[in-house]
């Protein structure tokens, strides 16, 4: 059984994992067997303050103990679960457990700028700590169905993801909602995008990549309307259209981390935890540009 603990409590991530960890709370179909969270710190907020006292009562509730700083939680947990709704944050949180040796998940978006993700990245290879990360999306009982479709459908030609991308200014671009829809993208193409074009209105944006091998698969962030999750697979042999449901999207991403923590492997190859937010900056730098292509390697990315 894994004890981990919680840093941060302005996402609704803190809650939702404790419930399944926990088995409190909620249906036993959601319960995620293998680890417990033993601790947790609310933190604080720039983005979101005003929902860390909420959360922090429900996890009370939830008899999970909590902490006046988040190094108490070195020595007393397993693995330590990196929640803060801002990408901003996430070095500075998941820094010293890194340091420290402690198995570390970084909740989405893992970073809102280059050199936080490389320094991240590169701390983690450094001390030879698990660092996982991922969207809840990526697991979904429906994608992973899809990709073992695709397998049986030929060579997979490109790829159309839809979901919402309302923003905030603190997780700019894709970084915010849209970066579930991203997650699904890489789910099914892999790595390999060299660059990227942003068109974009009030109400949507579709972000188009084009892969090494000539490939191109597209992002449709949506503002207005309908915004259910979706994905359309291109194939050799089919054109392959799914719904995705959210409904164990926690559930399954909980197990993940079980798995990664415990093994202390990544939920994500660390070369494609990269590339995804190069390809939401060059999507960024795109839209601000006309719509004109951006490579994921300019040289830009890293001052943005």
């Amino acid at each position: 059984m894994l004890r981990l603990g919680i840093v941060d409590f302005d996402s609704s991530h803190c809650i939702e994992f404790t419930r399944r960890f926990n088995h409190v709370g909620i249906s036993p179909d959601q319960w995620v067997d293998g680890a417990r969270i033993v601790a947790g710190w609310p933190g604080t907020s720039d983005m979101a303050p005003e929902r860390i006292p909420g959360f922090r009562e429900q996890m009370v509730a939830a008899g999970v103990p909590l902490v006046d700083d988040p190094a108490q939680l070195i020595g007393q947990v397993d693995g330590v679960l990196v929640l803060s709704l801002c990408g901003a944050a996430h070095l500075e949180r998941a820094r010293p457990f890194l340091a420290a040796g402690v198995p570390t998940y970084v909740d989405k978006p893992f970073a809102c700028i280059l050199a936080d993700t490389l320094e991240l990245l590169q701390l983690a290879q450094s001390t030879g700590t698990a660092m996982a990360y991922g969207s809840g999306l990526r697991f979904s009982d429906d994608v992973a169905d899809l990709r073992m479709t695709v397998k049986r459908s030929g060579s997979l030609l490109g790829v159309l993801t839809c979901g919402p991308a309302k923003r905030s200014p603190m997780n700019p671009g894709l970084f915010h909602y849209g970066i579930h829809a991203v997650e699904v993208l890489y789910s099914l193409m892999g790595p390999g995008c060299t660059e990227v074009t942003t068109t974009w209105s009030v109400d949507a944006e579709v972000v188009t990549g084009r892969w090494g091998d000539g490939r191109l698969a597209s992002v449709r962030g949506a503002r207005r309307g309908a915004t259910a999750y979706s994905v359309t697979a291109f194939c050799d042999q089919a054109v392959l259209h799914q719904q995705i449901s959210t409904r164990f999207a926690y559930r399954n991403l909980c197990r993940e981390i079980v798995h990664a923590l415990g093994t202390k492997t990544s939920l994500v190859p660390h070369v494609e935890i990269e590339e995804v937010v190069r390809f939401v900056l060059a999507a960024q730098r795109s839209e601000t540009s006309d719509g004109c292509p951006v490579s994921l390697q300019d040289s830009a990315l890293l001052s943005a």
